[in-house]
């Protein structure tokens, strides 16, 4: 007889536990439907409402979900939709965030598709590479005549601009060879106070691979009188390196590889930035990864420091390209100051 009763008893605590877990299930699947239908009311997509019962699938219609909303960003804007059974010409506003498409200064860069016919070319290669072929209606300026021990020099910068036959308001477009040559002319200029330079991506071999038919007759521009107006806060100096450092938002950039950097480098709080990051065959990368890639190191007000030259020069362009302040070290001087580190013994 209490043998029976236990039995009983227990048979009627399992069914409960089991309905229990009934209700539990039913509820879960409940939830889970809930989610995946949320905003799926009127037979739209929902970006935002994952389908945990088939995440593979949704996230395959979220792709899709998102270049759709691309495509119709790029088309101007302006699409005809339904709304109501109407037909609406209304703007649409995309709910993804678009890949930058531009760099943040544009002008700074030419393609070889893209040189006007109203800027005044400086090819910087040396003299033989010049005279072997370059663009049409370019002027030879040698980056390293602007040089004294491989030191940007004011004075001499002046005389090989005067030879070359330009002016302080020329729209300057400069390209040299595989080289720092032409980075180094860049913030050459900028330091000079010139206004308006553009780089030819890729050089002079980025122009002979997309077609052009390069010349070998020299144009005989008249001289000038350059006159520069200098900007000094793009040169860091032994005697304004310390005030730098005291700035709150400054970073300091390494822009040697990182066996160089391995070994020393300007504080335990520069930042190795290699050229292999920026360029790709010798041309510089797409504005995007430019962004990301400076945005994770960055702050957008900040100042850079930029060492580490002859990559250092390369390095400041691909930064002003993309918006930011920089200014540059010229030389491995700061190695004898009390800011290096060294990791060799």
């Amino acid at each position: 007889m209490g043998g029976g009763l236990s039995r009983y008893i227990r048979l009627r605590e399992a069914s409960a536990a089991a309905l229990i877990f009934c209700l539990l299930a039913v509820f879960f699947l409940s939830f889970l439907t809930i989610s995946a239908m949320a905003g799926t009311e009127t037979g739209e997509f929902c970006p935002t409402c994952p389908d945990w019962t088939n995440l593979d699938g949704w996230l395959a219609k979220k792709d899709a979900y998102e270049q759709a909303q691309q495509s119709g960003q790029q088309s101007g804007g302006q699409t005809s939709g339904q709304q109501n059974g109407q037909a609406s010409n209304t703007p649409i506003t995309a709910k993804v965030d678009l890949p930058q498409k531009s760099y943040a200064l544009p002008e700074l860069i030419t393609s070889p598709s893209s040189i006007k016919s109203d800027q005044v070319i400086l090819d910087v290669r040396s003299q033989p590479d010049y005279l072997s072929g370059h663009i049409p209606k370019a002027r030879s300026m040698y980056w390293k005549d602007l040089q004294r021990n491989g030191i940007l020099d004011p004075a001499l910068a002046k005389e090989a601009l005067g030879r070359a036959g330009v002016n302080e308001s020329d729209r300057l477009l400069v390209y040299g060879d595989s080289g720092e040559g032409a980075a180094f002319a860049f913030w050459a200029l900028s330091y000079l106070g010139h206004k308006n330079v553009s780089l030819l991506d890729g050089g002079a071999d980025a122009a002979r691979g997309a077609g052009a038919s390069l010349t070998t007759n020299a144009p005989s521009p008249l001289p000038s009188n350059y006159t520069a107006h200098i900007a000094p806060w793009l040169l860091v100096t032994p005697d304004n390196l310390e005030s730098m450092f005291k700035l709150s938002d400054v970073r300091i950039l390494d822009a040697r590889d990182f066996f160089e950097y391995g070994k020393d480098r300007m504080t335990n709080k520069s930042i190795c930035l290699s050229q292999d990051k920026l360029y790709v065959n010798y041309r510089i990368k797409d504005a995007g990864t430019l962004k990301d890639l400076f945005g994770r190191r960055l702050e957008d007000s900040g100042t850079a420091i930029v060492y580490g030259t002859p990559q250092a020069y390369s390095l400041f362009y691909s930064l002003r390209l993309m918006g930011y302040n920089a200014t540059l070290l010229e030389g491995d001087w700061w190695k004898e100051t009390k800011w290096a580190v060294s990791n060799v013994r």
